[in-house]
């Protein structure tokens, strides 16, 4: 069998197993979220040897240089060796500013960075890794720009389980420190491709973040279409930014927001569809050009890959619906 050696342990790969794999398999809280190659969150080090060409191509040249490649893509034909990162080499210092409750399960984080000329470009919705003062990191869409307001938004949704989660809801402090990494991922709004184009965007619970991100980034450039944004929870108070998303479409006529509850809600001010909103999103689309539309669908893995499904069945073209899911793999242990 093949060796991987990590911090002086010798762990036997299975075949044709991963390097991230094989450490989760043997209790390595290595981070990871896509396990796709998007994400990039499981970068590691390889030590005294080459990573495949596979596990290197998604990444940066200057980090491939170093010697990093992605522990999910990783499988040795031969005895390897990893490490983990060394923030040093590609992070960047940021700072919390607040914590604050969108609502009673989703935490809106604020974040300064220490020297904003250090700062990796990216477009909102994409997302970066975040790593805390324990090592512990994890993957988040962003929510807004920073090259316009200077700091970076994120939402993150209470879990039962996640070292990163727990940290935040429990022990985090404005002015703690963290270090950020990135971007990854091919969900935001390009105005290249995407200005004379109506958008249709969908998510559920925190997948709001890069749709978020992306409708300020649209209208900040004055898109000239049709904006239609659904989001759904199983309650009304699942939803969240209710106000400012309801601002936003007094504000911008083109723009429409769509809140959907799965239960019945008592409330005349929102007024939500009833229904999932995939189920609500293709009733309302029944009759649309989808074949015209520029997609975006964020949230849990199930969901986005049903309705992608459903819109490409209703007329979507495959290429215009953009969508970057989070999967999970089983890890079986020994």
């Amino acid at each position: 069998m093949t060796t991987l050696n990590y911090r002086q342990q010798q762990l036997q790969l299975k075949p044709n197993e991963t390097v991230l794999d094989c450490l989760l398999r043997h209790g390595v809280a290595l981070p990871y979220a896509c396990k796709a190659g998007m994400c990039q969150a499981c970068l590691v080090k390889a030590v005294g040897c080459t990573a495949t060409e596979e596990s290197s191509k998604w990444i940066k040249p200057a980090l491939q240089a170093r010697g990093y490649t992605l522990a999910c893509q990783w499988v040795p034909a031969t005895d390897a060796g990893a490490e983990l990162p060394e923030l040093a080499d590609f992070a960047v210092t940021a700072t919390i500013r607040s914590l604050q409750p969108l609502n009673s399960q989703v935490l809106q984080v604020l974040l300064d960075i220490a020297d904003p000329r250090s700062m990796f470009a990216y477009r909102p919705g994409q997302y970066l890794t975040a790593t805390n003062p324990a090592g512990v990191a994890r993957a988040y869409s962003i929510a807004n720009d920073f090259a316009v307001e200077g700091m970076v938004e994120l939402h993150i949704a209470a879990t039962s389980h996640g070292e990163f989660t727990h940290w935040l809801f429990s022990t985090a402090r404005a002015g703690d420190q963290l270090y950020l990494r990135g971007p990854t991922g091919t969900c935001f709004y390009d105005v290249r491709d995407d200005a004379d184009q109506p958008l249709l965007l969908a998510g559920t619970g925190t997948g709001l973040a890069p749709l978020l991100g992306i409708v300020r980034d649209a209208l900040r450039q004055q898109h000239t279409q049709a904006i239609h944004l659904y989001h759904g929870g199983r309650t009304p108070d699942q939803l969240y930014l209710v106000d400012e998303l309801q601002n936003l479409a007094r504000k911008h006529p083109d723009f429409h927001y769509h809140p959907c509850v799965i239960e019945a809600a008592d409330n005349p001010a929102l007024r939500p569809s009833l229904g999932r909103v995939e189920q609500v999103l293709v009733q309302d689309m029944a009759k649309a050009k989808l074949s015209a539309y520029r997609i975006y669908l964020c949230g849990a893995p199930a969901f986005v890959h049903g309705l992608r499904k459903k819109l490409y069945l209703q007329g979507a073209r495959s290429e215009h619906i953009h969508c970057d899911p989070f999967t999970e793999r089983t890890v079986v242990p020994d």
